[in-house]
């Protein structure tokens, strides 16, 4: 699916499926104007965003309106043992919220009677299990995996379902956006023992199972591990720089000066590694026709288990994902809030399981992860990592891989 600005500020959506699940049209795509404009398109998608921060801060109170506890949701992954009736609420409300952004995205009617029509294909196509979604809108963010579909019922009589989780797109599909950047060709290794890179701050180091994703990664990979920004930036500016994966498990925040915003991550020292930092040393490299004349390789999957490295809404088009995959990552795994480190780390690990030990491709491995945490911990936090492409990555051995370049 596409989206995409029109003149006047207006928005135009198509979509078009290969499985048969909808009517072939003669163009070969459905599509339609929306009556929804980019600006209030991101103000709700940031709004959304800000409901799930609100998750992650709430605080149970006492009849007499005092705190019973402080941030169990921050500090806990598992909330399998909190009260049933508080979680249920709770993930309800998120539902209700994710289903108000795609109705209000889809919302209107026009003189054709196209966008009534693309609104039914579209909803119907949703309601159907494990699709694998590509949503591609240079022009707008979208947390597309915390949109739900079929919460009218919600909406409707406030009732309270045991498994509000199913409504999620990010639970019922495997999904991947684009941000505007493609990568520009395919890689799967051709090797026995695939090859990574674990960049660290050691302010984390202490976070539970921290140390369990790292010994995960060491058994797993010939694993580099980098912990200042002197370690990282020499190797981005290699022109080749040969990893499958690559795992950042530090902090994130936004800098802000002149009435600019942007996102940038740190290590264990204070450099912030941000979109144009990285474009500096990966641009050399990454134009199309210095492929013709030099060997440059940069393919891995890269996961940004730092806060706000994923959200749409806040950095617009800018952001190290995209960035990333700009200059050659198969795709990039990133948080849109920011994540507690408890469950941080316990994503990673269930995550790393599925994607190295069970091979799974990474759009698989994360709807496994998202719908393990929904089952197991009655937790919603994974539909808030999204990925930018590389939902078909995947860790080969050399008996299975070929090189395409």
């Amino acid at each position: 699916m596409t989206l995409r600005k029109a003149p006047r500020d207006s928005l135009q959506i198509s979509m078009w499926s290969e499985t048969g699940l909808m009517p072939q049209p003669r163009g070969g795509s459905h599509h339609a104007l929306l009556t929804i404009d980019a600006d209030r398109l991101d103000k709700l998608s940031a709004r959304l965003i800000s409901r799930w921060q609100r998750f992650v801060q709430f605080t149970p109170m006492s009849e007499t309106n005092r705190p019973r506890e402080k941030d169990p949701y921050k500090r806990h992954a598992d909330l399998s043992g909190r009260p049933k009736s508080e979680v249920l609420a709770q993930v309800t409300d998120l539902v209700r919220e994710g289903g108000y952004l795609l109705t209000e995205l889809l919302a209107g009617e026009d003189e054709d009677g196209g966008l009534p029509r693309f609104r039914s294909h579209l909803l119907q196509a949703l309601k159907y299990q494990n699709l694998r979604i590509r949503f591609d809108s240079p022009d707008v963010g979208v947390p597309w995996p915390m949109l739900a579909v079929g919460s009218e019922s919600l909406l409707a009589d406030g009732r309270l379902t045991d498994d509000p989780f199913r409504l999620f797109l990010g639970y019922r599909h495997q999904i991947e956006a684009t941000a505007g950047a493609h990568p520009d060709f395919w890689w799967v290794a051709n090797r026995g023992h695939a090859v990574g890179s674990a960049n660290l701050d050691d302010d984390l180091k202490n976070v539970p199972l921290a140390e369990d994703v790292l010994g995960l990664l060491r058994n797993r990979l010939k694993l580099t591990e980098r912990r200042f920004s002197h370690d990282l930036l020499p190797e981005l500016a290699r022109p080749v720089l040969d990893e499958d994966l690559m795992y950042f498990f530090c902090h994130g925040a936004y800098e802000e000066q002149g009435g600019h915003t942007w996102h940038a991550l740190r290590l264990s020292d204070d450099m912030p590694i941000d979109e144009e930092l990285v474009n500096s040393f990966r641009k050399p490299y990454s134009r199309a026709p210095d492929r013709l004349h030099k060997e440059s390789l940069f393919h891995p999957l890269i996961m940004l288990n730092t806060c706000f490295a994923g959200a749409p809404a806040t950095t617009g088009l800018s952001g190290l994902s995209a960035a990333f995959v700009r200059h050659g990552a198969l795709g990039v795994l990133a948080p849109q809030i920011a994540m507690p480190q408890v469950f941080g780390t316990e994503f990673a690990y269930r995550f790393f399981t599925c994607y190295l030990d069970k091979r799974m491709t990474a759009g698989h491995a994360l709807q496994t992860t998202v719908r393990w945490f929904a089952k197991n911990y009655r937790n919603p936090l994974g539909l808030t990592y999204g990925m930018v492409c590389g939902l078909d990555s995947r860790i080969t051995t050399s008996q299975e891989g070929t090189a395409d370049r």
